[in-house]
């Protein structure tokens, strides 16, 4: 495993600067990973990570952990919370780890530096969760795919909606976050 020092100068690289989140994303995905036994993470390929916010704590959670989004291991549920979920699919154990304090340094003070204060037990509370994972959501190759028959495009592991008994992707029945110009 990876020092502390060795994530944070990881994370740093990949996310482009150093701040709080990316100094609380890095304890948090530590933690979480040693709270599950699980000592090198990144050679790791059983786990899936849920983050719960799309900020700079999420890049650390993905760079710590070696989770990702193009290979499924990382998920996004965006409810605006410092949080994530850290799952060993190989004993089906999760546990959800949130920051229990809220502090931040002053200005100019090194995160880094400040955070050294508080040891995990004083900056997490973590509690063991149950997540029932359906087979479309697991890494790996897609294991459905439909045409939507509206639009003509592939919609993957069931992410598909029935109307009418007719088959459309969700941009088609929903608003979708973009316009066709």
């Amino acid at each position: 495993m990876r020092s502390l020092d060795e994530d944070l100068q990881a994370a740093v690289a990949y996310h482009g600067h150093l701040c709080m989140g990316m100094v609380l994303g890095v304890r948090m995905a530590r933690h979480g990973m040693q709270i599950l036994g699980i000592d090198d993470p990144l050679s790791f390929r059983d786990s899936i990570v849920y983050v719960e916010m799309d900020r700079c704590a999420t890049d650390a959670v993905s760079v710590v952990t070696g989770c990702t989004l193009g290979r499924r291991r990382l998920k996004v549920v965006d409810y605006g919370k410092m949080a994530a979920t850290f799952v060993n699919l190989a004993t089906n154990e999760a546990i959800r780890v949130s920051p229990k304090i809220v502090a931040y340094p002053q200005p100019g003070e090194d995160p880094v530096v400040f955070m050294q204060s508080f040891k995990d037990e004083e900056l997490f509370l973590w509690k063991k969760v149950f997540i029932s994972i359906p087979p479309e959501d697991l890494p790996g190759k897609p294991l459905h795919n439909v045409v939507c028959e509206k639009c003509g495009e592939i919609v993957l592991d069931r992410r598909e909606v029935a109307v009418d008994s007719k088959t459309f992707c969700k941009a088609c029945v929903n608003k979708p976050y973009y316009q066709d110009i």
